[in-house]
């Protein structure tokens, strides 16, 4: 097959978020060590400890601290951390398959002027991976289906068809082609859906969404997962995503939808 890139490994940095002590970390930046092909790794947390010093002296990991902490803040300093032509902000309680990063790569090099690339992924609950996938994430599979036509993967109709009923992109697993960003990645008006967001700017612009539709996450499901939090504790997340859907779909379309789709917090 017709390759259009020759990205390597060494052409990926992986900047794991890290946040206070959190007790997956330690697995996480293992799941990165142990990939077929080695990326560059980085560590950037606005809550440095010894905890999380430890970990990276332990895997020879840089650590790099931004001063000017917060959920959004956070991850803006994260994408600028990197000086290589792909990054992807790695969450500290996910985990990668030993193949995550050969099977990236080698789609991002079959294709045409890439934006970001990702993956499919599956959930863990009480630090089991799933035996099968819920429901939300076949809805978001099903979702995803155009971009397994490669001509829909290049054009503002299929990026922006897989958007229509919601976001089925898994942040975690997202590879963003450093250059194709914008300068602000992450907006502070949405905290609840800054991915989403992004997402949708992104398929404005001329290029590929690339689908790698292969299980290569795994997902961990529990009481301080971000998304959780603010389905439960906040109207953030229904109101950010009204707004965005708001960018596909007529008003009277937007409030039919959001009735439905409000119903998707009891499955975080």
């Amino acid at each position: 097959m017709k390759t259009y890139n020759s990205y390597t490994a060494q052409d990926l940095t992986l900047v794991v978020c890290a946040y206070k002590e959190c007790p997956y970390l330690r697995a996480s930046v293992k799941s990165i060590m142990k990939q077929t092909e080695r990326p560059q790794v980085l560590i950037s947390t606005s809550t440095p400890n010894a905890y999380i010093q430890r970990i990276a002296d332990e895997f020879h990991i840089d650590v790099r601290v931004n001063p000017d902490g917060g959920q959004i803040k956070d991850y803006n300093f994260a994408m600028l951390q990197a000086s290589t032509p792909l990054v992807m902000l790695m969450h500290q309680d996910e985990l990668l398959r030993s193949c995550f990063v050969e099977k990236v790569l080698k789609e991002l090099n079959r294709a045409k002027d890439p934006i970001i690339a990702f993956t499919n992924y599956i959930e863990m609950h009480n630090d089991e991976v799933d035996r099968h996938p819920s429901f939300m994430v076949r809805v978001k599979r099903f979702l995803l289906l155009p971009l397994c036509i490669k001509p829909l993967a290049r054009r503002g109709f299929g990026k922006r068809l897989i958007q229509l009923l919601g976001n089925p992109i898994a942040h975690p697993t997202v590879v963003c082609v450093r250059s194709r960003m914008p300068k602000v990645c992450f907006r502070e008006k949405y905290k609840a859906s800054m991915d989403w967001d992004l997402w949708e700017r992104l398929s404005r612009e001329k290029g590929s969404f690339v689908y790698v539709p292969d299980v290569l996450l795994f997902h961990r499901m529990n009481a301080e997962n971000q998304t959780s939090k603010l389905f439960h504790t906040t109207n953030a997340r229904y109101e950010d995503e009204s707004e965005i859907f708001g960018r596909f779909w007529p008003a009277w379309i937007v409030r039919i939808i959001m009735h439905f789709y409000s119903k998707a917090s009891r499955y975080y």
